[in-house]
């Protein structure tokens, strides 16, 4: 059965694939390293819509909102789990990217059960409407999932990179620790300052010679301590050493410290060799291989048969023992999977979640991706990814050289978008891909 399987020949393909990438990350400069990050994160959401769009035959505008229950599903779990439930292991990004597709796999199977039901313009308002109500009601939710200002991540990073300070922590803490590393300087130091004094102020001897860094007068111990004085006659004393009141008390900065003596408050020091930027793409390219691996044996298997023989007639399909609905409702699960390990990596790419990052935008967008690339081809998502990223920045760069206007600049992109849609449907009905097939052919 393993010599007739497709298996032995992807997985070497995709490991390659991945040691390739992985590779062209980390010789490339780091602001690439960013696009090619947000590219195989459009990448893994795009192969769940190939599956749901071109194989299925079903519509969608809502896979970015599953998105958004993914990187919601990451951002929750990563900040308020710690260890594994039963199994005690310290908890770090790749458990909460299993979340994440766990909590995808969910919601897929509800919407698929329901749009199973459904077709054409019905399927895609029930889609269109994900795209509204799931950012909706995370705003409606404050208390778990941050409301309209979203949840501000620390990511996990992994060991030697990046750890966030223990949160919580007050600043009479953070001054303590800091009294204690000192040896008590810091605190006394302040408090004997006689900054806010007046010159007509009294004082006594107790007030003068009371602080480690005080200005004692030599004479000290010929004045009593309870006889009262000014600070004139402090600063005229016989000792002939004039307190400043405006002086500063001593500057904690100044202080060598012995960084063994400070108390370990569990935060890790950055490692001066750790790219964010590489990191990222590192983690985009691992998750969009396994993502594009897991496909492609779905779609050459017999499932991605059963998904073809849906999408070409329902009715035959159905005589020849294959189950219309369920296979619809597989399709609805895998691409709210692939959609939702997209939302993960999104969430760690953004450090944040909220509604603004999950827009019906970025729905229309992953559709306009998947037409562009070629809505029946794995190869057509990577391609529409590539042109989602790079569309932008291509006319960016025109129109700094050009001194356009703000408001020109910024929406030149949507246009392209569109304007490259209605030459695609018109020259090329099946996408980059499809072209190629035929100019190959």
């Amino acid at each position: 059965m393993l010599t007739r399987s497709r298996l032995p020949i992807h997985l070497p393909a995709f490991v390659l694939l991945w040691i390739v990438l992985s590779q062209l990350n980390n010789f490339i400069d780091p602001l690439l390293s960013s696009y090619l990050a947000l590219a195989a994160m459009y990448a893994t959401a795009m192969l769940g819509m190939v599956i749901l769009v071109g194989l299925s035959g079903q519509v969608s505008l809502g896979n970015g909102a599953l998105m958004a229950v993914g990187g919601y599903a990451f951002a929750v779990s990563s900040m308020n789990w710690t260890t594994v439930p039963f199994l005690g292991l310290p908890w770090n990004a790749v458990y909460s990217v299993i979340v994440a597709g766990f909590a995808g796999i969910v919601i897929g199977f509800i919407v698929g059960i329901v749009g199973a039901r459904l077709r054409g313009p019905y399927l895609a308002g029930l889609t269109l409407g994900l795209a509204v109500g799931i950012p909706a009601i995370a705003s409606r939710l404050p208390g778990i999932l941050g409301g309209n200002q979203g949840l501000i991540l620390t990511v996990p990073y992994p060991v030697g990179g990046y750890t966030a300070e223990i949160a919580g922590e007050s600043a009479a803490d953070a001054e303590a620790a800091l009294n204690d590393a000192l040896g008590g300087v810091a605190s006394d130091t302040a408090s004997s300052a006689p900054s806010a004094m007046a010159s007509s102020d009294m004082l006594t001897m107790d007030d003068v010679t009371g602080g480690s860094s005080a200005q004692a007068l030599p004479e000290a111990s010929a004045v009593p301590s309870t006889d009262m004085l000014t600070l004139d006659d402090v600063q005229s004393g016989a000792s002939g050493m004039p307190i400043d009141p405006s002086a500063a008390p001593i500057d904690p900065s100044a202080i060598p410290i012995d960084p063994s003596a400070l108390p370990d408050s569990g935060a890790a020091v950055i490692d001066p060799g750790f790219i964010l930027e590489r990191w990222q793409g590192s983690v985009a390219i691992a998750v969009a291989c396994i993502a594009g691996f897991i496909a492609l044996n779905l779609v050459r298997g017999r499932q991605g048969r059963v998904w073809r023989a849906v999408r070409d007639d329902p009715i035959a399909a159905a005589v020849s023992g294959i189950d219309p609905a369920g296979a619809k409702v597989s399709a609805f699960v895998v691409s709210s999977f692939f959609a939702a390990l997209a939302g993960a990596v999104y969430a760690q790419i953004l450090a944040y979640v909220g509604p603004s990052a999950f827009t019906v935008g970025l729905s229309l967008s992953l559709l306009v991706g998947v037409v562009l690339g070629g809505r029946s081809s794995l190869m057509g998502a990577a391609i529409g990814a590539v042109l989602i990223v790079g569309l932008p920045i291509v006319i960016a760069s025109i129109a700094d050289g050009r001194d356009w206007p703000t408001q020109i600049a910024s929406n030149a992109p949507s246009l392209a978008y569109g304007l490259l849609v209605v030459l695609v449907v018109l020259v090329a009905p099946a996408g980059v891909v499809g072209l190629i097939r035929r100019r190959r052919s």
